[in-house]
């Protein structure tokens, strides 16, 4: 029944969509998209010319979104001029002997009524518009054109750049232990700075993405004590976190992108953790998030504390199939239209050469990342961790019971050679006597370190238009 499923990707959505199989989607932070065809008209006459009027309303997001940020005409951003008419905001490229002919009105979902140009000039006998149509929660634009062969060659393409959905950040939240008047049960408080950080965009997931009372996406009856608030508030606090990037400080994670409902939760969620080199655990029925480089470490042991009486194991180094010495990333780059660009790819000669030579490349696609200086601080840690290949598996006495996936831990290991050094608990097993058996990883927490005068390599634009 379940059939097989392709694997979605969450890249820009170019093209318009239509037809009566579009799945609902929404928009998390900032991104772009074309939307799908909810009607289209002409209508009007101009001078001797019937029919001289073309409008085409669109659909950007089920869930109503904070604002528009741009909008592009056929491959080219265009600027709306100040003063709307009735048709929307005139397009001032398209402004043509001092006459308009192209025209953009946007709801940004929480209209309660009808527009009524659609449903007074626009509609017909042939394709009515009704007052009924108000698109409830539903952000849409409204495209009209106006006829002339110099200015248009065929129907006009959009694509909308948005600012999407408000989220609920618990770090703005001053009753859960945050600093800030938001509330989960009042979403008219939600919306900040938190609508951009992968964080606050998994814990929305994760508690269920709902609009007017009814569930959209993500999981469904999640309560928030499965979500420790103290532990997400303080990963929302590592994205928050100021870094140099290409124009000024920013944010360490942001992410954006459109979701159709008909993705699997799990690919979303991954795709945003990939966003801000995370990780999720679920430790029986509790969901923690790491994101970034390793925390403060929760337990420290030595020699001494691991079981001798149970197996362990290690694995010093990684299998030439498993080996990554470069890496290369594709991304939405709005200086290009948000089409997929590739970053400047990472090489690594002096790890080539411990691999006999080889050239051995990850190529990682980064579809909720529109940010080049982001892009390229997650391919140099991600590829600088890729070298992390000492992996244990020890049994250690109940007093570590707290220790939990995700936790860090110091060894100090004379057998070894380590000093305090630290390591990633990958998953904990509980056994019925209280001791536990933990598979670790060692990390580094220098492979997060960020130069950006010397790190940074500025990426060509290519031209548009």
């Amino acid at each position: 029944l379940a059939g097989k499923q392709d694997q979605p990707r969450f890249s820009i959505q170019g093209r318009i969509q239509a037809g009566g199989i579009v799945p609902r989607s929404f928009i998390l932070g900032l991104t772009a998209t074309a939307g799908s065809l909810v009607y289209h008209n002409t209508w009007g006459s101009s001078g001797k010319t019937p029919n001289a009027y073309y409008t085409r309303v669109i659909a950007l997001s089920d869930l109503p979104v904070k604002e528009l940020v741009q909008v592009w005409v056929n491959g080219e951003p265009v600027t709306l001029g100040a003063t709307p008419t009735n048709m929307g905001y005139p397009v001032l490229e398209y402004r043509k002997d001092g006459k308009d002919h192209l025209w953009i009105k946007f709801y940004d979902g929480t209209q309660t009524v009808a527009d009524s140009f659609l449903t007074g000039s626009v509609a017909s006998t042939d394709r009515p518009y009704q007052a009924t149509r108000v698109g409830h929660g539903i952000a849409y634009a409204i495209c009209t054109a106006q006829i002339h062969e110099e200015l248009f060659t065929g129907f006009p393409e959009f694509l909308f750049v948005l600012d999407g959905a408000k989220l609920y950040d618990p770090s703005q939240d001053s009753t859960v232990g945050g600093d800030g008047s938001q509330s989960w049960d009042d979403p008219t408080t939600w919306g900040g700075d938190g609508d951009h950080l992968p964080a606050v965009q998994l814990y929305n997931l994760l508690r269920g993405i709902t609009y007017g009372g009814q569930w959209l996406y993500g999981l469904q009856n999640v309560p928030a004590a499965r979500l420790p608030v103290a532990a997400w508030i303080a990963q929302i606090e590592k994205c928050r976190e100021q870094i140099q990037g290409p124009n000024g400080l920013e944010p360490t994670y942001r992410t954006g992108g459109e979701i159709p409902v008909s993705a699997p939760i799990a690919d979303a969620i991954d795709a945003i953790l990939t966003g801000c080199q995370g990780r999720l655990a679920e430790i029986g029925g509790i969901y923690k998030i790491h994101v970034g480089g390793p925390d403060t470490p929760s337990a420290a042991i030595t020699d001494d504390d691991i079981l001798s009486t149970e197996e362990q194991t290690f694995t010093p180094f990684f299998g030439l199939a498993d080996t990554v010495n470069g890496i290369s990333a594709t991304y939405p780059c709005p200086e290009e239209g948000w089409s997929q660009k590739s970053a400047p790819p990472l090489y690594r000669p002096d790890l080539e050469a411990e691999a006999g030579g080889r050239r051995l490349m990850a190529d990682v696609a980064l579809d909720f990342v529109p940010y080049s200086g982001q892009v390229q601080r997650l391919m140099k840690s991600a590829l600088l961790e890729a070298q992390r290949a000492r992996r244990h598996t020890i049994a250690l006495p109940p007093k570590y019971w707290t220790v939990e996936p995700g936790d860090f831990i110091a060894w100090s290991s004379e057998r070894n050679g380590y000093v305090n050094k630290l390591f990633r608990v990958d998953g904990v097993m509980d056994r019925g006597n209280l001791d536990i058996i933990i598979d670790i990883t060692e990390v580094d927490p220098s492979d997060y370190d960020w130069d950006h005068a010397v790190d940074y390599q500025p990426p060509f634009f290519a031209p548009v238009g």
